[in-house]
């Protein structure tokens, strides 16, 4: 899972460092509000198939990138980060929980097929709580906006969210690229092990294009 191939583990050793890589605070030391967040730390035994071969990918010049996350209903509204895999072969979340990311090496808002990551810090020592924990509150039907450098906007309704435990989480199927045109939202839940130095489960927005 190092470098850009094998994506479907980077992915989820990234958003495995939903909760660790920035220190993230269990809940009673940041918030009582605090969600747990997960770790895709433990990547998969075998790769899923998902390429993240940057020349699979049209550059930005080419086609319009996400650059911010409207959902109204929970009172989200955070710029959007380009962001590709860090030097440990995880997913390099921005390290403010105030942002969030967007796996580039994947589908793009708009794109007709294939899963639309974007994934974030619930909190961190240094930030403290971020607006993502309040995508607990989300319930189906829940409108989410996905605005792009080009001015256009994306439109997507809430299906359903998941708490998954990080040891179990399907690669394949969070991040396929074939598949229906879809949303994916990730961030940290369940509860914080500080034995573990994370939180055990990932908690995972699905949405599809309205």
């Amino acid at each position: 899972m190092r470098g850009i191939r094998g994506a479907a583990i980077v992915l989820m050793a990234a958003l495995a460092g939903c909760g660790t890589s920035a220190d993230p605070q269990p809940a009673e030391q940041t918030s009582p509000v605090v969600v747990p967040a997960p770790s895709l730390s433990t990547p998969p035994s075998s790769p899923s198939g998902i390429s993240a071969h940057p020349a699979e990918v049209p550059t930005a010049a080419a086609t319009a990138t996400p650059e911010r996350l409207v959902i109204t209903a929970v009172g989200v509204d955070v710029p959007v980060i380009a962001v590709g895999v860090a030097n440990d072969g995880q997913m390099a979340l921005p390290p403010d929980p105030a942002r969030i990311g967007w796996y580039r090496f994947g589908p793009r808002p708009g794109a007709r097929s294939g899963s639309v990551v974007l994934g974030g810090h619930l909190d961190s020592k240094q930030y403290g709580v971020g607006p993502l924990v309040r995508l607990r509150k989300l319930r189906p039907g829940d409108r989410i906006t996905v605005r792009s450098t080009d001015d256009s906007t994306k439109t997507y309704r809430v299906r359903k969210l998941q708490d998954i435990p990080k040891a179990t989480l399907n690669v394949a199927d969070i991040f396929d690229r074939g598949g229906p045109s879809q949303l994916r939202i990730v961030t940290c839940g369940g509860p914080y092990n500080p034995d573990a130095g994370g939180y055990r489960d990932n908690l995972v927005v699905t949405a599809t294009p309205s």
